[in-house]
């Protein structure tokens, strides 16, 4: 359902019946996302082979770190990526979540964190807008939920990958580039909050709640 052809509007209620359907069978978005695992192992890719959709030219994967480089609210986080026909990939986002499996940032990462293929900014644009990753199984309702993720907050990451062009590019400024992208030191770039209460209340056309509201 989230394509070019979507409107904002479309993405958020799919988004809110992915929730309420995984929430009817107990679940929030980060165990559904470990897809029934019994084991969960620390920087491990949930699924295994992440989710490819080569149709659409998306792949994703989630997964924990249990160090102290994430956020302490974080239970673990998407990564988000555009896939070639040539099997390149390039990462578009992180997506973190809360032990419930609330969203809490989008941020993007340096060229190790995940082995991509670089791009910029304006190279993702259209990748942005067309990450729609469809699979079937367990991890169906996932997929769909992380394409209108995408879908009504697409503006704002694009934004996000150009403040990541920024920051490198300050960085290539005073040393080589492959020096900078392997640099362990680095690894996220940018980050941005999600008010997703907030966001939805806006598509909406509602006014979001305010403190002390009943």
């Amino acid at each position: 359902m989230t394509s070019a052809r979507a409107t904002p509007a479309d993405a958020a209620a799919e988004l809110v019946a992915v929730q309420f359907a995984l929430a009817r069978r107990g679940l929030g978005l980060a165990q559904a996302a470990l897809a029934g695992a019994g084991r969960v192992e620390s920087l491990r890719h949930y699924p295994r082979g992440d989710v490819i959709d080569a149709d659409n030219r998306s792949q994703f994967y989630y997964h924990l770190h249990g160090s102290s480089r994430c956020p302490a609210a974080e239970h673990g986080h998407f990564h988000l990526f555009t896939r070639r026909p040539d099997g390149r990939f390039s990462h578009l986002a992180g997506l973190s979540l809360d032990d419930r499996g609330w969203p809490l940032r989008w941020f993007t990462t340096n060229r190790w964190v995940t082995g991509e293929t670089w791009q910029w900014a304006p190279a993702l644009s259209a990748d942005i807008d067309r990450f729609a990753p469809r699979t079937t199984g367990r991890l169906a309702p996932v997929a769909r939920w992380l394409g209108a993720m995408v879908w009504i907050h697409r503006r704002g990451l694009k934004a996000l990958l150009r403040r990541r062009d920024a920051v490198v590019a300050r960085h290539l400024l005073r040393r080589d580039a492959d020096d900078f992208f392997e640099d362990r030191r680095h690894d996220v770039l940018t980050e941005q909050r999600i008010d997703l209460a907030h966001t939805l209340s806006r598509l909406a056309g509602i006014p979001p709640p305010t403190p002390g509201d009943n």
